[in-house]
């Protein structure tokens, strides 16, 4: 039998461990609109808000609609109904975000963060 050498024959280095470097992040700057802009804004989420309890049931009935007729119309050339489609279910999507979780300048509470009824 012959001799059994070990593998590696050097002993192991320890790996030198470089410090990542610490690179600060300024915070992005805030858009710069007029307050014209946000007062717009703010009024047309207060009407889309106020008018949502009935929209929120007609407009699904409407994309559903749009669904249907893009199953019936898949196959028809020149009638573009996947993308009608699409866009409807964009639209809507994008609606219930503005009125569910975005909130004007305005109406926002920034001083506690959270609303009037947050604990101190």
């Amino acid at each position: 039998m012959g001799d059994v050498l070990r593998f590696p024959i050097t002993p192991r280095q320890p790996a030198i461990v470089r410090q990542p470097v610490r690179v600060a992040i300024a915070d992005p700057p805030a858009p710069t609109w007029s307050p014209i802009v946000d007062t717009i804004i703010a009024i047309v989420w207060g009407i889309t808000a106020l008018s949502w309890i009935v929209l929120r049931f007609i407009i699904p009935v409407v994309v559903f609609w749009q669904f249907l007729r893009m199953i019936w119309f898949w196959d028809t050339p020149g009638v573009h109904a996947g993308w009608q489609f699409l866009a409807y279910f964009a639209g809507y999507t994008a609606l219930y975000y503005f009125v569910a979780v975005y909130r004007p300048k305005s109406m926002r509470d920034d001083a506690n963060r959270g609303g009037r009824n947050v604990r101190k």
